[in-house]
């Protein structure tokens, strides 16, 4: 039952890390990366829908080889609208572009769809494979999945983060009441550790989806006013001021959140730097760039909304510092009680020492 009780804890904790990396790590970098959920029986019997499926991603100039299972997003055709696709590819190269087909299909997505040559800067990745076969976690996607229905309500993972820690403190109890149990060596501390993580990367993984990143093209003239390809400001004549929307910041949950607005451009003012949301609150910001110094700026303004896990003082200074720095500490503030309780209690911290000393004497031992 130990070896048992130890293998469904490593489970555990694999399935909930490889369905974090999935989700956040395609929020970050907007396509898949090092994991992605099957979201279609497209590729059958290869995996199924709720599959977790391990990319290699690719160099921009790297080869693609007929057979490759590759993950591509068009930008054209009836098949931009259907997001990330993972399908065989059946013939092409570089030059010329990619034919493709799920192996569950009859015909290849150009006969199918209508859909052109998949261009080789549209694929983003391929399968991982040993030995021919995808390396597929079955499954493991499913909570992702599950969690994708519920973007449009940001008080749901939250909430879970919290059952989380309730479960793991009420097992703590449990355990506690239950005489004669003696507790196995590490399983306990990592156990939490795990779930502060997990709280963590949830509350940041939350926050994280409600940013945005805004970016803003216009120039800035001694002559004339006048138009720029790529940019809804245009060329601006030195001394004018300019207003556009910026976005509309809404909190749809129960939980306030704290937005900030911060931008490196000093010629570009917010209309709203650090706000409060309340419930139900709608709020509609603008940005407006007062032309100073001649030059074509290509800027970046940062929305971001956090909970508020500490002052909004202090999350609009870590904002202003760095919207990522903001994101890290506000996310981790949830998760510190269960990281660091371990190291809290007695017992525990002298089992972790205990446990911690004794891998480094084994370490130095296989050492030279």
């Amino acid at each position: 039952m130990k070896v048992f009780s130890k293998i469904l804890t490593i489970l555990m904790a694999m399935g909930i890390f490889c369905t974090l990396i999935a989700g956040i790590g395609s929020a970050i970098t907007k396509k898949p990366v090092l994991l992605t959920v099957i979201r279609s029986n497209s590729m059958y019997p290869v995996w199924e829908r709720g599959d977790l499926v391990i990319i290699e991603n690719l160099k921009e100039k790297e080869s693609i080889q007929p057979r490759n299972i590759v993950f591509f997003k068009t930008k054209e055709g009836s098949l931009a609208t259907k997001g990330w696709i993972a399908h065989r590819v059946m013939s092409g190269d570089n030059q010329k572009g990619f034919i493709t087909k799920g192996d569950a299909n009859e015909y290849t997505d150009q006969e199918s769809v209508g859909t052109g040559p998949i261009n080789r800067e549209w694929i983003a990745g391929r399968a991982l494979t040993i030995g021919g076969s995808p390396l597929v976690i079955p499954k493991m996607g499913y909570l992702s999945l599950w969690a994708e229905k519920y973007q449009s309500k940001p008080y749901i993972l939250p909430v879970l983060a919290i059952i989380l820690a309730c479960i793991i403190a009420i097992g703590e109890f449990t355990a506690g009441q239950k005489k004669g149990k003696k507790r196995h060596g590490m399983e306990l501390p990592i156990m939490y550790i795990i779930g502060g993580v997990t709280i963590s990367v949830i509350m940041g993984g939350t926050m994280l989806a409600s940013g945005q990143t805004v970016n803003v093209v216009y120039g800035v003239s001694n002559q004339s006013q006048g138009v720029l390809m790529g940019s809804d400001v245009g060329m601006l004549k030195v001394g004018d001021e300019v207003s556009r929307p910026l976005s509309e910041l809404s909190n749809g949950g129960f939980f306030p959140l704290i937005g900030t607005m911060t931008t490196d451009d000093l010629q570009i003012g917010l209309s709203d730097k650090n706000m409060y949301l309340s419930q139900e609150q709608h709020l509609n910001t603008t940005f407006t760039v007062h032309a100073e110094k001649p030059g074509l700026y290509e800027s970046v303004i940062k929305v971001g909304l956090f909970y508020p896990l500490l002052p909004s003082s202090i999350i609009y200074f870590l904002a202003q510092k760095s919207y990522w720095l903001a994101l890290v500490l506000v996310s981790i503030v949830p998760g510190i009680p269960l990281m660091i309780y371990p190291l809290l209690d007695g017992k525990m911290r002298r089992r972790t020492i205990k446990f911690l000393r004794k891998k480094k004497r084994n370490l130095i031992g296989i050492l030279p």
